[in-house]
């Protein structure tokens, strides 16, 4: 049987994600006025096609019921939502939008990250697009898998869920976001250039595991190095010795199995040490 192709290139919900984290990563990294705020203010407009289909995106993604029955019903009913929307003018926005985005980021580093809760994405996309007869089986199985998250969720909803913020479009709750961002950087306007790389790293991978603690180990070595560097125009004892033994807790790092928050808050105070040095 021939596979059915999912590409996150055309799934709306995957791109909306990457766009929300790329407008965290601008404005950490000092981003003026971000590329990335001002398509989704342009392409998810509360009114807009895209909008309409992100919202069916997210109704599956985070909706819940405590039985089968239910959620199959609330699929059934997203996916005759999701036909009386124009395919057209759906298929022309998202090249308008993969357009815009390439305009101002490398689409390679754009969609390297991995996305939490990607198979649900990719079900829900296949069963949005509809099936051949080559295509029926891998359909009927992404039903399955929706159904089977729609039931997992169960009555769990997160912090922001339950707040008055959470109750906002979603233009809104990223402007909020982006305000939110910039007092933080605000208060922490001295980071140096390493640590806001620390920072766009950890968002930019925060769900690839991998990529994250190769970039963890690496930038170990690099901060061990200078480091090591520096301490030998330390002339007091005290300092030196201490300094080494910072060192040395850096040496844990390169044998990590899986990065956590404290790793990464771990490097930011190295850098720190580093400038201050």
């Amino acid at each position: 049987m021939k596979k059915s192709t999912h590409s996150k290139i055309k799934n709306t919900g995957i791109l909306f994600e990457l766009l929300t984290r790329q407008i965290t990563a601008d404005t950490l990294t000092g981003v003026d006025n971000s590329p990335a705020l001002k398509i989704v203010k342009e392409f998810f407009a509360p009114k807009s096609i895209l909008a309409k289909e992100l919202v069916l995106y997210q109704t599956l993604l985070n909706e819940s019921f405590n039985t089968k029955s239910k959620a199959e019903t609330l699929l059934g009913t997203t996916i005759k939502l999701r036909r009386k929307l124009n395919s057209t003018k759906l298929n022309e926005e998202k090249y308008k939008l993969i357009k815009e985005i390439k305009d101002h980021y490398d689409l390679k580093d754009f969609f390297k990250s991995t996305i939490n809760e990607y198979k649900i994405y990719a079900s829900v996309y296949r069963v949005f697009e509809g099936a051949s007869i080559s295509k029926a089986a891998q359909v009927v199985s992404s039903r399955y898998s929706i159904v089977e998250h729609i039931t997992r969720n169960k009555s769990k909803k997160t912090l922001i869920e339950k707040s008055e913020y959470g109750k906002q479009d979603d233009e809104i709750r990223l402007l909020a976001y982006k305000l939110m961002i910039e007092k933080f950087n605000d208060k922490y306007a001295g980071l140096s250039e390493g640590q806001q790389k620390v920072l766009k790293i950890y968002i930019n991978n925060i769900s690839n595991t991998t990529d994250l603690r190769d970039f963890v180990i690496k930038e170990s070595k690099a901060l061990k190095a200078n480091l090591k560097k520096k301490s030998k125009k330390i002339d007091d004892k005290v300092t030196s010795i201490k300094l080494s033994e910072v060192i040395n807790l850096l040496e844990r790092n390169e044998s990590i199995k899986r990065v956590d928050e404290d790793h990464v808050h771990s490097l930011l105070l190295y850098h720190e040490l580093l400038k201050e040095i």
